[in-house]
């Protein structure tokens, strides 16, 4: 299996955005990075080995001027309770060591969901997005 790699950013989209857009497709819980490759449910509280979270889409975020501010937003859903969700990860040069374990041991089931595999559901051709 290849370790999981954000698509590239498309343009200017902020997190908020992204993140109402994944809610709005259903993926309204969150997933938070708890230590090495565990992570945590905030729907059910179960912390789960991250190798164990199906990944659905991946969105990558840059800052403009600022790499800091990289980010890979993953759609997923808790392999305990089934809930839908998003994990925000750090990415690149100055994200933590953490994120960067939980993104390459993430399963990676893009392409097989209904989710765009490096977008947003309203990012999408013939989306209703404004």
């Amino acid at each position: 299996m290849r370790p999981a790699r954000p698509e590239p950013p498309s343009d200017g989209t902020t997190l908020s955005e992204v993140l109402e857009e994944y809610r709005r497709a259903g993926f309204a819980s969150d997933f938070s990075v708890e230590s090495d490759t565990r992570v945590r449910c905030n729907h059910c509280a179960t912390v789960f080995d991250s190798g164990r979270l199906p990944m659905f889409s991946l969105r990558r975020l840059e800052g403009a001027s600022d790499p800091a501010d990289m980010m890979a937003v993953v759609a997923a859903e808790c392999p305990v309770c089934g809930a839908d969700g998003t994990l925000v990860l750090g990415f690149g040069p100055m994200a933590a060591t953490e994120d960067g374990l939980v993104l390459r041991s993430l399963t990676d089931q893009r392409g097989g969901h209904h989710l765009p595999r490096g977008a947003t559901p309203e990012e999408m051709p013939g989306s209703s997005r404004p």
